[in-house]
């Protein structure tokens, strides 16, 4: 498993289902190329075994990352 695929794992189903599917690999390709820009040492632990604080950490900001992103598009 990638580490795109371990962060997008934790991301609340009721987001993605609301994305429709022609945007969703887009939706979640950026979303884990900004993760990975703006928190590199949290996404470096996602390539390999990450704890139980980095995947919570990690929880928080994809989640906050989808909201904000679906309320702009009104999808919230």
């Amino acid at each position: 498993m990638t580490a795109n695929e371990k962060i997008i794992a934790l991301v609340k189903p009721e987001y993605l289902n609301k994305i429709p599917k022609i945007f969703r690999k887009h939706a979640t390709e950026n979303t884990c190329k900004l993760i990975a820009k703006e928190h590199p040492d949290l996404y470096k632990a996602f390539e390999e075994e990450a704890s139980a604080e980095e995947k919570e950490e990690m929880k928080k900001i994809v989640n906050g990352i989808f909201e904000e992103r679906m309320k702009k598009h009104k999808m919230l």
